[in-house]
């Protein structure tokens, strides 16, 4: 039996990709991202280029890979996604920072100036991408600038430069075709690109299927507490329930004092307190601008209504507005679970809670538990109908995560008002103020942000 020698295969030459040349703009276009689902491998080049480009630290990432996947077994699919800054037409981090630290330049870029940064983090609850990310060696917030150095050399950015698949691109588009139709910005698994006119433009694979899931859904977890908040909230809070319901020096004083210690700790949330100041530059757009300028004025006015009883009343109109915007401020498509009006009624009660209890007007008190214990079961009925993992996630972390927690601001509300009610306003302080506190906890850790799709491959991490 002889071997019969077969030709080997001949190798066919592979054609020569070359990348787009970045094109100069004409008026009325700017660059933005494109990506092609498609021909994306999964290498996480992109982000390692990103990351090296800009000196990010392990835990940073301006450029992230996820995954999505669908279909039924055995047809199922898999996907990847590389998301870096979207450079939307109306960027929501843009319209909410305090400080103006963001600029929408002439060739479309979202630059963030990290001079006039606060380190604030209201720029990462805005966005519905996640894209700002705090970081915590810099005290400060950064994000994907399309690497603006190399794209005024007429260079790519390193992303793309990095790309072996020809996944990433940049090139132009004309801003107001895009406004009018922008249906290409939308992914499976994304936010939808109504929400800032994400200019990123994304081709999709003929084959994803209908229904889908993220690969970051199986690694649901708690957010951070932000402590400082907590305080910041509930002690203004309790100072205009306080201030609106005193009826003696005293009680006043108590106000004012509350107020100035709220105003304090809302410094330690600020990655650079020494420029706390800023956060009045953008009164315009900001509420978190308006909130700190509302609330430094009802502390000045609360400390004179101490010694002209007359200015009383000009405080509680005030710190009512300070509630209002500080309430309003959560109230961001980035952050579904506080994305309510809801939210803002949540705040009003704790003040109504809070405040009596220290006046010595109980049944206001208990008017404000029953409307912080209903506002609350509305919120989770509303995040319960949906099927997003922003809305189930939120009430998941709720009843399941933080069962037991849940449960004792239940306890506390109930205990509260039955010691208000058979024994002294003062002896309901202990159980609502714990409640208070735990339920404001869970108001910041339960939220789930909007986000693009994480990895399965690893636990969605803070960026």
């Amino acid at each position: 039996m002889t071997v019969t020698e077969l030709p080997l295969p001949t190798r066919r030459a592979k054609p020569v990709v070359e990348r787009p040349e970045l094109l100069p703009l004409d008026a009325g276009e700017q660059y933005r991202f494109a990506f092609a689902m498609e021909a994306c491998v999964g290498c996480h080049s992109c982000e390692a280029a990103c990351a090296e480009q800009n000196g990010l630290p392990p835990e940073i990432a301006w450029r992230r890979v996820g995954e999505i996947e669908g279909g039924t077994f055995p047809d199922t699919k898999r996907f990847h996604l590389s998301m870096a800054c979207n450079h939307c037409l109306e960027p929501a981090c843009l319209e909410g920072c305090p400080t103006n630290a963001y600029t929408k330049l002439d060739n479309g870029v979202v630059a963030h100036e990290a001079d006039e940064c606060i380190g604030c983090q209201y720029c990462t609850w805005n966005c519905p991408y996640s894209v700002p990310a705090f970081q915590p060696d810099r005290r400060i917030v950064t994000k994907c600038d399309m690497c603006l150095p190399r794209l005024e050399d007429g260079r790519a950015p390193a992303c793309v430069d990095a790309c072996p698949t020809f996944a990433i691109t940049v090139e132009k588009v004309d801003v107001e075709a895009w406004r009018a139709d922008h249906r290409e910005g939308d992914a499976p698994n994304l936010p939808s690109a109504d929400l800032t006119l994400s200019t990123t433009r994304i081709s999709l694979p003929d084959d994803v299927p209908l229904e889908t899931y993220g690969g970051s859904e199986w690694a649901l977890r708690p957010e951070d507490p932000h402590w400082p908040l907590v305080w910041l909230t509930l002690l203004t809070q309790m100072a205009v329930g306080t201030s609106a319901t005193a009826s003696g020096a005293g009680e006043r004083t108590l106000a004012a004092v509350v107020a100035a210690v709220a105003l304090g700790a809302s410094l330690l949330h600020l990655g650079r307190p020494v420029h706390a100041w800023k956060a009045l530059r953008n009164l315009r757009r900001s509420w978190l601008s308006r909130e700190v300028a509302l609330f430094g004025a009802f502390a000045a006015v609360a400390a004179l209504a101490v010694v002209v009883p007359v200015a009383a009343p000009a405080a509680t109109v005030i710190g009512g507005a300070g509630v209002f915007a500080s309430g309003r401020l959560y109230v961001v498509p980035g952050r579904p679970a506080w994305n309510t009006p809801l939210t803002i009624v949540r705040f009003f009660a704790t003040a109504l809670v809070l405040g009596p209890l220290l006046t010595d007007r109980p049944w206001l008190t208990i008017a404000g538990v029953a409307a912080s214990a209903l506002a609350t079961l509305a919120n989770l009925l509303r995040l319960r109908r949906s099927s997003r993992i922003e809305h189930w996630g939120a009430v998941r972390l709720t009843l399941h995560r933080f069962r037991v927690q849940s449960a004792v601001v239940v306890l506390g509300w109930g205990v509260g008002v039955a010691l208000a009610l058979a024994v002294h306003p003062l002896a309901a302080v202990a159980p609502l103020a714990l409640a208070e506190v735990l339920g404001r906890w869970l108001f910041y850790v339960t939220v789930v942000p909007l986000d693009m799709p994480g990895s399965f491959a690893r636990a969605a991490r803070k960026h």
